[in-house]
């Protein structure tokens, strides 16, 4: 069995929100042409199924305009079969029943190349087995492979926490998932994170999965490298050399992060139009604060500072030189920061 398995794709839900929906104008059309350059790579090596992992949309009720792209998208690629189950941010609740983003996509189309689960499935491909577990079901088959959304013991999320909840699930079973935006690997799970940074903070990095599956024994799960459009960075200014470090491309999009008392003023980057968002920082907490506030939205998160930092630097798609003006920004912030409580 191959197929192509993607991550969230956090289309808008009715009230305009999902992704980079405030930065960019048609944000589901960006979501579209990123599944259709992936849809490229499926039919240029021969693969019919896509299984999408949950988050299709940003909350339990789709915009119209994702509903007629997502459609449509559905119609032009015919040759395709969709296999689709239901993430955190499609759900009202653990209970489908209570409402969920993809109810009238599944009466759109009841019957052709679109599957909707919103419990859990097993499914016959020739020889093996699939089985597709809809948020928040867990309940693996050892002999499958199994398609959910959620974390698994030892999984990390943007910030490159750990999850060490006891209570998560840590079985040895294959696995491709959803849910945590940053690709990688835990055990025999599998996360390919999104096709795009669905806020700024997260790697450039970003993937899709090749899966190739003919038992738990045998089977590949790759990594294939995307390049989305829209690419968000991130950059830390402490003097005007910095100024030329930041990306001029229209779909650059820049977030400016300011040292209080630096040489930088409004009048030195004010004709950068790509420019979305200004902050400044005193203090290394600020710092901190301001390069994950956008993280993981809505979960309670412990950083630990200089494990963020790391794992943050090291994602970072910049050249060596701006990685190391970053580190001198923040030891120039903790040196500031001894001085006054001697």
């Amino acid at each position: 069995m191959e197929a192509i398995g993607i991550g969230d794709l956090h289309l808008t839900d009715f009230s305009g929100k999902g992704g980079l929906a405030k930065y960019i104008e048609d944000h589901d059309g960006m979501v579209i042409q990123e599944m259709n350059k992936v849809m490229k790579y499926a039919t240029n090596n021969g693969i019919t199924n896509i299984f999408l992992y949950g988050d299709i949309c940003n909350s339990p009720r789709m915009s119209y305009s994702a509903m007629i792209k997502l459609s449509e998208f559905f119609q032009f690629h015919s040759d395709k079969k969709f296999w689709m189950i239901l993430g955190n941010h499609d759900m009202f609740g653990e209970n489908p029943s209570a409402g969920h983003s993809l109810e009238v996509m599944m009466r759109l189309y009841k019957e052709g190349n679109c599957t909707f689960i919103t419990d859990t499935l097993n499914v016959k491909f020739r020889e093996t087995s699939v089985r597709f577990l809809s948020y928040p079901h867990t309940s693996f088959n050892l002999n499958s492979l199994n398609i959910f959304h959620k974390e698994v013991y030892g999984s990390k999320n943007d910030t490159g926490r750990i999850y060490e909840d006891k209570t998560l699930p840590s079985s040895k079973a294959v696995v491709c998932a959803g849910h945590l935006h940053t690709a990688h690997q835990v055990r025999n799970t599998y996360y390919s994170g999104t096709l795009y940074q669905t806020n700024f903070g997260e790697s450039l990095s970003k993937y899709f999965h090749h899966i190739e599956f003919n038992s738990p024994k045998d089977h590949e799960v790759r990594l294939i490298p995307h390049d989305p459009d829209y690419k968000l960075h991130t950059i830390v200014l402490a003097s005007r050399a910095d100024l030329k470090t930041i990306p001029k491309g229209k779909k650059d999009l820049i977030k400016l992060v300011i040292q209080e008392g630096s040489n930088v003023s409004s009048s030195d980057y004010s004709n950068i139009e790509n420019i979305v968002v200004i902050k400044a920082f005193k203090t290394q907490e600020e710092l901190i604060s301001v390069l994950t506030e956008d993280l993981v939205e809505g979960q309670q998160i412990v950083v630990k500072t200089e494990d963020f930092f790391q794992e943050w630097i090291h994602s970072l798609d910049v050249e060596e030189d701006m990685r190391s003006r970053i580190q001198e920004v923040r030891k120039g912030v903790l040196n500031s920061i001894q001085k006054r409580s001697a």
